[in-house]
């Protein structure tokens, strides 16, 4: 979570002292969040190592992780299962996606702990054993019928420039730059996350879509308002089909806690974001010869349940995003590696744009084919592989590990009530 205090510095503009007190009044609620449960649960002074215990403790585990989800405005980001990628591990996950790996590690992690006191020895055998999940691994490539020539835009510029009024033309004509000098023509065109200085449908939007024309179909990040909301969006340029961001990032677009933290950003004269997120359920963007793309934006690929509805109907993901505010963190080279998850979970190949890395082809095996480094400027050419097929994930493995918890977790609370009932 080390990155919310980067989002904080950077997006509030109130100082490392102040951002940090926040950070840390933020981490401490989410400490409580997953800690009190835990003390809820009747754990004896030894580990009992029965699979009765282990699957118990296994299962409240893997609930806790869940409920981030909907709690903090959701905050699910880094998962255990996500260390999985590139593992022999990784074979569950287009079965029963992250959950499922975060399961098993979560079963071998307690198992050790619950053998440890009473033999050593199969405690380390577990151990050993777990090892072997972890051993590196790779997919072998699939072949496909049909493929699309795209080219991603990274134009590492300051985001801070954008608002300042002169450096406005500067941000439009380096995309453009870079766009029309490509010489490979691609079908499809990505550009990253409100990296326009202006909104969709304003004046310098239509003037952008005459400047193009029917050449290239151009997807890209872009604010939009309704009546006095605004929207962080993305938009596809030929069409003027529209995506709004459904989950907002903490802190940067919306303040979790409000009640408790808004009173101490007021104090330390934050601004306060005031986006509004957009609906679940959105439909999908139609680019070159009525293929679907499912639209993400930035934070939008964390969350694997609406990314799995999304690709049902979708032949590749476009993830934009803006991570130039994580800074010099850890948080890009996580959210690439979400993406790589996401994608083979999925099936389905995932194009990537940010504004200063990392910018990244990712085949639906999530291999990186292509990528940007950060604070790289360039454009990614590729042909990309189109695919209608899903995986056991897409369609219904993300309920099963979250399902088998829950009975487990429910069978244990009627075995203890009805236990207490005899007695």
């Amino acid at each position: 979570m080390s990155w919310i205090i980067v989002s904080v510095y950077y997006y509030g503009n109130i100082g490392y002292i102040s951002s940090f007190i926040v950070y840390i009044l933020f981490l401490l609620l989410v400490l409580i969040f997953a800690v009190a449960p835990i003390k809820l649960f009747k754990i004896h002074k030894k580990y009992n190592p029965s699979a009765y215990f282990i699957s118990y403790i296994a299962s409240a585990l893997l609930l806790l992780e869940l409920s981030r989800d909907f709690f903090f405005g959701g905050f699910p980001w880094l998962v255990p299962g996500t260390v999985s990628i590139d593992t022999l591990l990784s074979n569950i996950l287009p079965i029963f996606g992250v959950a499922g790996a975060s399961f098993i590690l979560y079963i071998a992690a307690v198992s050790i702990a619950s053998f440890w006191d009473n033999s050593k020895k199969i405690a380390l055998s577990i151990s050993a054993i777990t090892a072997l999940l972890f051993i590196p691994y790779t997919a072998e490539k699939d072949t496909y019928d049909k493929s699309l020539s795209i080219a991603i835009v990274q134009p590492s510029l300051d985001p801070k420039l954008k608002s300042k009024e002169i450096y406005k033309p500067l941000i439009e004509e380096t995309l453009i730059k870079l766009s029309l000098n490509n010489t490979n023509n691609p079908q499809l065109l990505i550009w990253p996350e409100a990296e326009l200085p202006y909104a969709y449908k304003s004046p310098q939007y239509y003037q952008l879509k005459q400047r193009f024309g029917d050449s290239t179909e151009l997807i890209t990040g872009i604010w939009s308002f309704e009546g006095r909301e605004l929207f962080n969006s993305l938009v596809n340029l030929k069409t003027d089909e529209i995506y709004k961001k459904q989950h907002l990032v903490p802190f940067g677009e919306y303040i979790p806690f409000k009640s408790l933290l808004n009173p101490i950003l007021i104090f330390f004269g934050a601004p306060l974001s005031d986006i509004t997120a957009g609906k679940p359920g959105q439909s999908s963007i139609q680019v070159k010869d009525n293929l679907n793309a499912a639209p993400l934006i930035c934070y939008d690929i964390v969350f694997g349940n609406d990314v799995r509805k999304a690709v049902k109907s979708s032949h590749i993901i476009i993830n934009i995003s803006n991570d130039s505010w994580f800074g010099k963190s850890l948080g890009p080279y996580q959210h690439l590696e979400i993406s790589r998850i996401r994608a083979l979970e999925n099936n389905k190949w995932l194009l990537r744009a940010t504004n200063d890395g990392f910018s990244a082809v990712i085949d639906n095996k999530g291999t990186i084919v292509d990528l940007l480094s950060k604070g790289n400027q360039g454009v990614i050419n590729q042909d990309v592989g189109l695919t209608n097929t899903t995986t056991f994930y897409t369609g219904f493995g993300y309920y099963v590990p979250y399902l088998i918890a829950l009975i487990y977790l429910l069978s244990v609370i009627i075995r203890t009530i009805w236990s207490n009932l005899k007695t």
